[in-house]
């Protein structure tokens, strides 16, 4: 004789199929998340480090606005209209420093780039607020091009 479930144990599997549905949907949200981030903080870095450079092997144009126009914009001049920068950068998240060499180590010319404050932006619904990477982003290389004499 077959037993006949009754209504209690069919919302019983209801209950626990949801439950359970929760969980995974969760964890594959933050699987996701995690490869957002990790993505991102990779093409930050090769986006850097092909600024970098070009920029070692460019004559030094004083500002340093076509190396951090080349991460914001993948170009030396800014756009004319108001555009957004890769991934949402600003020009604020990007610092290059430029050590001119000194008299007694002229091979002491370095560039430094990097990318401060920089905030990930997350697909789950569960995390609302953006995460600001405490760590920059930072590239440094001693500089190859070398002024004519």
């Amino acid at each position: 004789m077959k037993k006949r479930r009754g209504r209690s144990e069919r919302g019983q599997t209801l209950v626990e199929g949801a439950l359970a549905l929760l969980v995974f949907m969760s964890l594959l949200f933050a699987v996701v998340d995690c490869g957002l981030v990790l993505v991102s903080h990779q093409t930050l870095v090769e986006r850097v480090r092909a600024a970098v450079r070009w920029g070692v092997v460019q004559p030094w144009d004083g500002t340093g606005e076509q190396v951090a126009n080349l991460i914001l914009f993948d170009q030396t001049e800014a756009p004319r209209a108001t555009t957004s920068g890769y991934l949402g950068l600003t020009r604020e998240n990007v610092q290059v420093r430029y050590q001119p060499s000194s008299t007694g180590h002229p091979d002491d010319e370095i560039l430094s780039v990097a990318i401060v404050n920089y905030r990930y932006r997350f697909l789950s619904p569960w995390i609302t607020q953006t995460f600001v990477n405490p760590r920059p982003v930072l590239i440094t290389s001693p500089m190859a091009y070398k002024a004519p004499l």
